[in-house]
């Protein structure tokens, strides 16, 4: 088990690399083939998913699956808010990233100075040194009347619902493009994450249950749902690599190349992924699941 999911996820770190070294002429600040405003927002989460890519993989690596998949749920939002920010024509895609770099981090400050205002309000010595940070967060009236004026509170709540996880999908599915629109099926393992993110019964529950399977069952899931992140990961990456690319006029068909290297670590995923599935729905008996390290 241990071999295999080394194997697995430093396979897969490869990939991404490579992945993310095709889309870095694009991020450089120096390609001047975009908007350089585009080509700073876009760059900045393309990175981030990047590196939250990574440590997911090395979560896998150590076998903490159900940890990997809260960083993976992470990566999925932020590799669906990189599609949605790239689609359309320049200036849309250019007005979409004040949205995400500007305005909503604006109107979320407000929030973050109202709870510092509040945890200020009740601590026994605000002035302390130690609470610099709270401090630093606070807005003087001026700052938050400006930002007030710049929309109103019915405008705020249509921009944060367009760029939340549901309205990104919803406007996926009402897209006339089949590739968004088969994107809005995330929103199921979106949804399943949410109950390990927040710790409630039914995340609690799943951890707790799959403990007291039987050691084969325990095999054959731990290993179904390590793969299904790991192969998540690279999907994701492909992705926005894919997005990247057709925003700048490059030809994608370099990612089916590097895919095409990395075959071996995609049909052990599969495999791995089909077993779970004998085990936990089917009546016929357990097989052994050939990892890549046995290659």
């Amino acid at each position: 088990m241990e071999q295999i999911l080394k194997t697995w996820a430093g396979l897969a770190s490869h990939f991404i690399g490579e992945c993310f070294d095709v889309a870095k002429p694009f991020l450089d600040q120096h390609y001047d083939g975009i908007d350089p405003y585009i080509r700073f927002v876009n760059s900045q989460l393309f990175i981030d998913c990047h590196l939250s890519s990574e440590s997911s993989l090395i979560l896998v690596q150590s076998g903490k699956e159900w940890d990997a998949d809260i960083i993976n749920r992470s990566v999925m939002e932020g590799t669906i808010k990189y599609v949605f920010l790239m689609t359309g024509e320049s200036d849309e895609v250019k007005e979409k990233a004040m949205e995400y770099w500007e305005l909503l981090p604006n109107y979320a400050s407000i929030k973050h100075s109202d709870r510092a205002r509040n945890f200020l309000d009740v601590v026994e010595n605000p002035d302390s040194p130690e609470w610099l940070p709270f401090k630093r967060l606070l807005l003087t009236d001026d700052e938050i009347t400006n930002i007030k004026n710049c929309s109103n509170r019915i405008e705020r709540k249509q921009l944060e619902q367009k760029w939340s996880f549901t309205g990104i999908t919803r406007s996926f599915i009402t897209s006339n493009s089949e590739g968004l629109m088969l994107l809005a099926h995330l929103a199921h393992g979106y949804g399943m994450s949410s109950h390990l993110i927040h710790k409630d019964g039914d995340g609690v529950g799943m951890v707790w249950e799959r403990y007291g399977r039987s050691e084969e069952q325990q095999f054959a899931v731990k290993l179904g749902h390590s793969s299904r992140i790991v192969s998540d990961i690279c999907a994701f990456s492909k992705l926005r690599l894919y997005n990247l690319l057709k925003f700048c006029g490059q030809d994608p068909n370099i990612i089916q190349d590097i895919e095409d290297n990395y075959q071996i670590l995609f049909n052990e995923l599969e495999k791995a992924d089909k077993h779970f599935t004998k085990v936990e729905y089917g009546d016929e008996p357990l097989d052994q699941v050939n990892g890549v390290a046995s290659h």
